[in-house]
């Protein structure tokens, strides 16, 4: 009888296993000598429960527990683009395969722990990529956590991480996130309209629109879709559309110095809109183009239009300095650039008719 080295049990001299610790040792030693000739230490113990566990919970795991970075690396990588690559490819069922892949990595880390411990195969040390991958999990189940406990805080998380990906040159990418962050929380006005400016700002405007649109048909009294609904139109030149949408924003917050601005460069715009064509119609008339007088009537020349819309403007930036005085650099730089437009549109309308321009003061 031998005695093991690790828990002092005795063994029959021919045994090369502890059944007291459940060690296995190398070679027996000689007949008559007291302990085995090769004894693995702890760290190279690899328990088959374990790496099978592992390998269920992290696919790949078990194997970088074993040691086998390369053959762990290489089921993570089948598992993961199967989703992707097999659709293109082949007709199966990319789900079907990812799961005989799981079963056989489990399977596989098992065998693999047991030929170490009977050292049939060589094991250093685990994987450098056995904590990289734990790390991950701990993180998805951390996530998968606070989905559970508040899912409004996890959503604002995807939000955050979908914008830092839509900085990148694959803005698309962000898509799951800002659709992960709304089905977390679809009554979340911040997390719908971040959805909204991320549809827009992506070129995908018709599901931007549509996202508003509902934003507005179901939220009815938030004012941020009207803002941005209105802030669209205006870049799209629909000025009195949006300015609509502006104050129908105001009529729920009448608070807002930013809304009260852009209904001033809303009517500024239509002030100058009108000015533009007043001064087509002019050049028309004075040309003498009988087609082109009938397509703008007298009736429609109407100067005092773009006045009070300027007027308008002018009463919507009174307003937005009142409650934000700070405001008032930014308007002074709207009205000054308006006011020389208006200016120069007037004076060309009196050369046009054939009245002198009075000289600037």
């Amino acid at each position: 009888m031998k005695k093991c080295p690790e828990c002092g049990a005795n063994i029959p001299y021919r045994d090369n296993y502890c059944y007291a610790c459940d060690r296995t040792f190398g070679d027996p030693g000689p007949e008559n000598g007291d302990t085995p000739c090769l004894d693995l230490s702890k760290e190279e113990w690899r328990k088959p429960w374990a790496a099978a566990a592992l390998s269920a919970a992290g696919i790949g795991l078990g194997q970088f527990y074993n040691g086998e970075t390369a053959k762990g690396a290489l089921f993570l990588i089948i598992v993961l683009g199967a989703p992707f690559v097999l659709p293109l490819f082949t007709p199966f069922n990319p789900v079907f395969v990812m799961a005989v892949v799981w079963a056989a990595a489990v399977a596989d880390a098992w065998l693999s722990a047991g030929k170490i411990n009977q050292l049939q195969k060589t094991f250093e040390k685990k994987s450098p990529l056995f904590w990289s991958e734990v790390a991950c999990l701990v993180l998805a189940c951390g996530m998968l956590f606070l989905v559970a406990l508040a899912p409004n805080t996890a959503a604002h998380g995807l939000i955050l991480s979908g914008a830092a990906v839509a900085d990148t040159k694959y803005p698309e990418s962000a898509t799951p996130l800002y659709d992960s962050a709304v089905a977390l929380a679809p009554d979340d006005i911040d997390i719908r309209m971040s959805r909204a400016r991320f549809l827009y700002a992506t070129g995908r405007d018709t599901e931007a629109n549509a996202e508003l649109s509902a934003l507005i048909t179901t939220m009815p009294d938030e004012s941020a879709p009207l803002v941005m609904t209105g802030n669209i139109l205006y870049e799209n030149g629909e000025y009195e559309a949006s300015l609509r949408y502006f104050e129908k924003a105001l009529d729920l917050d009448r608070e807002s110095a930013a809304i009260w601005v852009r209904k001033g460069d809303a009517n500024l715009a239509i002030a100058i809109a009108d000015m533009q064509k007043m001064r087509r119609q002019y050049r028309t008339l004075t040309a003498g183009s009988q087609k082109d007088t009938t397509e703008y009537p007298a009736t429609e020349m109407d100067a005092f239009k773009s006045t009070q819309s300027y007027r308008d403007a002018m009463e919507a930036y009174n307003q937005a300095i009142k409650l934000d005085p700070l405001m008032s650099v930014e308007i002074s730089a709207h009205v000054l650039a308006a006011t020389q437009s208006l200016v120069e549109m007037y004076d060309g309308i009196l050369d046009d008719i054939g009245m002198p321009v009075s000289p600037p003061a």
